[in-house]
């Protein structure tokens, strides 16, 4: 994998602005936290938008706060996820309960699988139940609304791990608002990378003003009873900042790689996930191509030039999703020689058979 490229006009736009903190003293809880945060409610169109210092800092303070002001205590997690995802849910004070099916198609749960998970958890008690899930390599899960409504006709709680999916939407609406909360990620590897960082959304009133001030320990309100700084410094606000404003800048460009990927699986007859069709805006954080039949490596034999898969390893249960499918590089300013390596592989690869 290449170096991650960031926008010249991110670029630019830092540099021009950071001797202002410095000069302002003002290096915590300043303009530039507030103008990620301002930014981020405006292309969500939520209510809340609070910037962490990670996804999963995001992810583990909902958690708490659900626990803790709720009584949610049990937590269900999708089966193909980031190992990541699993730890966080005892680090937020929760108890694992199971894991939910995931679909090589999607790499992702559908409505049927969430439902079976909750028609076999243990305790029964959905006044307990959270259900978390994970957005997978650049698109929404497809069956996102029908989850959202089936979770809220039955008082489940549902969170939105959308680490991968900064900037898209489906039918419409961006991730993160289907379900109760969702948290973004801005981490160096991610489809929008500042380094570190990340934001909660959400609509709920109530837990949007818990999560901001529990990332103050609410010293000023002083009614939360739990609370811890996962916030970010003024500079890292700044740089995520920077990045995020050039998003659609970010995605046009991956974008045009992913069309030469799409045109050449096309030709050579190879299925990949789509990520603007069904209505999907997708962001291209993976280009995913699979077979149900055939493990990667056996039908694309030449394709050397590849990124990890998403994901590659089990999180405590089978994962049978792992050797079906492989990831093209795509990101930000790749070079175009890489892109044509990529296309000349996997040419070689079908003409072996």
């Amino acid at each position: 994998m290449g170096m991650i490229k960031l926008p010249k006009e991110s670029i630019s736009f830092y540099k021009e602005n950071i001797d202002e903190i410095f000069d302002s003293g003002i290096l915590a809880e300043g303009k530039w936290n507030k103008e990620l945060s301002s930014f981020v409610k405006n292309l969500a169109n939520s209510k809340y938008a609070v910037p962490t210092s990670s996804n999963g800092s995001g992810l583990i303070c909902l958690l708490q706060l659900y626990n803790y002001y709720y009584k949610r205590k049990n937590v269900l997690i999708q089966s193909n996820t980031m190992y990541g995802v699993k730890v966080m849910v005892p680090a937020g004070s929760c108890k694992l309960a199971g894991f939910i099916d995931c679909r090589l198609e999607t790499l992702m749960p559908s409505i049927d699988d969430v439902k079976n998970s909750v028609q076999n958890y243990s305790t029964n008690d959905k006044a307990e139940l959270i259900i978390m899930l994970s957005h997978i390599g650049g698109i929404i899960n497809p069956d996102m609304q029908e989850i959202a409504d089936f979770c809220k006709a039955e008082n489940i709680i549902l969170l939105e791990d959308c680490a991968h999916s900064f900037g898209t939407s489906l039918n419409g609406k961006p991730s993160g608002l289907f379900g109760n909360a969702g948290v973004y990620s801005f981490y160096s590897t991610k489809a929008i990378p500042a380094g570190e960082g990340g934001v909660i959304v959400t609509n709920d009133e109530e837990i949007g003003q818990m999560a901001s001030d529990y990332s103050i320990y609410d010293r000023f309100n002083q009614k939360l009873e739990i609370g811890f700084n996962n916030r970010i410094s003024e500079p890292q606000a700044l740089l995520s900042y920077s990045v995020v404003k050039e998003w659609q800048n970010i995605l046009d460009n991956k974008v045009s790689i992913a069309e030469k990927y799409m045109n050449i699986c096309k030709e050579l007859d190879l299925k990949y996930i789509p990520q603007n069709e069904n209505g999907q805006i997708g962001n291209y954080y993976k280009f995913i191509i699979y077979d149900a039949n055939t493990p990667a490596a056996m039908y694309l034999p030449k394709l050397k030039t590849k990124t990890s898969p998403v994901y590659d390893y089990s999180i405590g249960v089978k994962n049978p999703l792992a050797d079906y499918h492989t990831c093209l590089p795509i990101w930000y300013g790749q070079e175009e020689e890489i892109t044509f390596k990529v296309i000349e592989e996997l040419n070689e690869s079908i003409a072996l058979k």
